[in-house]
C-alpha cells in the first residue's frame, strides 16, 4: 500500500533536494546554476498548463543574519570579483548547504527593478512553480509579496547574488514566495 505525503512534507523533501542540487553546484560546477535551481512560472489555476517563464530562485537559512554579514564581508573587503567568488564558493560548499533544517520555507527571486514577471507575480499574489532536474519532480503554490530592504531574506538574497553578479545595481526587487501548505 502507497503512502501519500502531504504537501509539508513534500516540501521538506524538496528542500533536502535543493540543498543536495546546490552543495553539487558548488562543489563541481563553479557555482553556474543548474536547471534544478530555477523554476518554471504557471498560473494558479489548474486550466492552464502552459509555462508563463522561468526564474532562478534562492533558499535562504531561517536565520540568514551570520551568513549575510559573511558575503557582505567578503565583497566590501576587495574589490576583485575573483575573490568574491573564490570565497564565496568556499563558504557555501563547506558549510551552507549541509543542513536542510535550518532553511526557511520562504523562498526568495531577485528581480530588477522594471521587471515585468515580478509586477505580474505581484499583481497575482501567487503562482504555481514547478521544479525538475533529471527525474526528480516537484511543483508547489505559493503566496507573492514583495520583501522590503530591510527584510533579513532580502538583504540575506541580495548579497548571495552580489557574490556572483559584479554589475548588481543597488536596487533591486526581492520577492518572497511562501509555500501553501
Amino acid at each position: 500500500m502507497q503512502q501519500t505525503l502531504s504537501q509539508a512534507e513534500l516540501f521538506k523533501r524538496f528542500m533536502s533536494w535543493q540543498c543536495r542540487v546546490r552543495k553539487m553546484c558548488v562543489r563541481e560546477m563553479g557555482g553556474q546554476p543548474s536547471v534544478g535551481m530555477t523554476s518554471g512560472v504557471y498560473s494558479i489555476d489548474r486550466d492552464e498548463d502552459d509555462e508563463k517563464s522561468r526564474m532562478s530562485f534562492l533558499i535562504v537559512k531561517q536565520e540568514p543574519v551570520e551568513i549575510t554579514a559573511e558575503f557582505t564581508h567578503i565583497i566590501r573587503k576587495t574589490l576583485d570579483s575573483k575573490d568574491w567568488l573564490k570565497n564565496g564558493l568556499r563558504i557555501l560548499s563547506e558549510r551552507h548547504y549541509q543542513d536542510d533544517f535550518n532553511f526557511s520555507n520562504q523562498l526568495t527571486a531577485l528581480f530588477a527593478l522594471d521587471s515585468a514577471l515580478a509586477d505580474a507575480l505581484l499583481e497575482a499574489g501567487q503562482c504555481h512553480l514547478k521544479f525538475k532536474q533529471d527525474s526528480v519532480e516537484y511543483a508547489f503554490d505559493f503566496d507573492v509579496t514583495e520583501l522590503p530592504q530591510q527584510d533579513e531574506a532580502h538583504q540575506a538574497t541580495y548579497w548571495h547574488n552580489h557574490l556572483f553578479n559584479s554589475s548588481m545595481p543597488g536596487k533591486v526587487r526581492v520577492l518572497g514566495l511562501e509555500p501553501r501548505l
